[in-house]
């Protein structure tokens, strides 16, 4: 059997890169969406794509973990919905209803427009790309997207769908070499389907081809590695330092020649130790785990701050302010909405 009930420290840093993570996302977006020239030098410090390649590699990690501990699949449905859901629909039904403040339509006809329940039932079905704006609603802005973030959770709930499925077939093999080069084979798919629409979106310039580069099964490298290194926990913990100057040489190389074949593999190497090493890191979440109300309610405040005008005059103050106030909010997020979903023992899976 490949896939085994493994027990884990729950003395980890996985909090403190999931907030990392969720911070490099915001600040880039600020940067882009805000358009502010003395902002602008910035932009090179931010890379979204290993942000939320990161947060794939842990969610791998830790809900191979999940599915694992659960007497059940229908039980390990429940623990996801639980975690994802809640804080997933307040975003949307709050700006649903608080940005018709800002939208150029009168209250009673952007209520009332057919685009408003486009985008409330797009969103809660996880089709954002299907209607990512409201009616009047940042129509002015260089991207009127209302939470252009949310396009990574479509993603993720496919993971959590694809992963029975993934556990089923590797431990039917029957042995564990079988069983990991089943894993492998998925892992290439997954690299090549990637560079294949890269390639096919480049050549024809073709958005949409682009687009799908950027969906479940490219991304699925990343989610395969983490899981691969929950099984492979206790081995790797027994040589993490030589598995981590390994894994930093094969990205710093294959991003330096922009390739993308073992970079996902060697990510998830780097993020596992650092979830694990580092004890000091070990009760960053002790105030709550934030990372994800940063993520899933930034967008949406960062672009009602460039409707306000707030980063024109003093870019930098605007910069650093945002960053605290969805902190804020990220606590918010999990003390009033997400927690309350969540037996005590499950608060951080």
């Amino acid at each position: 059997m490949f896939f085994k009930n493994t027990k884990i420290s729950s003395a980890n840093n996985f909090d403190f890169l999931r907030f990392v993570f969720a911070r490099t996302v915001v600040c880039a977006h600020i940067v882009v969406l805000a358009q502010q020239q003395r902002l602008m030098w910035l932009r090179p410090f931010f890379d979204t794509y290993i942000a939320i390649c990161g947060f794939f590699v842990i969610s791998g990690f830790l809900v191979t973990k999940s599915f694992m501990s659960s007497r059940d699949t229908g039980v390990y449905f429940l623990k996801r919905a639980k975690r994802l859901l809640p804080a997933y629909t307040c975003v949307i039904v709050l700006c649903v209803l608080l940005l018709s403040l800002v939208s150029t339509l009168p209250p009673a006809a952007y209520f009332t427009d057919i685009r408003t329940l486009k985008y409330l039932l797009a969103n809660m079905t996880f089709m954002n790309f299907l209607h990512p704006t409201l009616p009047g609603v940042f129509t002015h802005h260089e991207v009127p997207a209302v939470d252009g973030a949310l396009w990574t959770i479509k993603v993720e709930v496919g993971f959590y769908i694809l992963l029975p499925f993934v556990v089923y077939f590797t431990n039917k093999l029957n042995s564990f070499k079988r069983g990991l080069a089943f894993l492998v084979v998925l892992y290439a798919a997954s690299v090549l389907f990637r560079q294949l629409f890269i390639y096919l979106g480049t050549q024809n310039g073709n958005p949409l081809l682009i687009e799908l580069s950027h969906q479940l099964p490219a991304f699925l490298s990343y989610f395969l590695s983490g899981a691969i290194l929950f099984v492979c926990y206790s081995f790797f913990l027994r040589h993490k330092q030589v598995i981590f100057w390994i894994a930093l040489s094969v990205f710093l190389i294959e991003r330096y020649f922009d390739w993308e074949v073992l970079r996902p593999m060697a990510l998830a190497c780097m993020v596992v130790y650092v979830a694990f090493s580092f004890p000091f890191l070990n009760k960053f979440g002790k105030y709550g785990d934030v990372s994800y109300g940063i993520y899933i309610f930034h967008f949406p405040i960062v672009q009602v701050l460039i409707y306000l005008g707030f980063y024109d005059e003093h870019p930098y103050a605007a910069f650093f302010s945002t960053l605290i106030g969805v902190c804020g909010v990220g606590l918010l997020s999990w003390h009033l909405v997400e927690k309350r979903f969540l037996s005590r023992k499950r608060r951080h899976v």
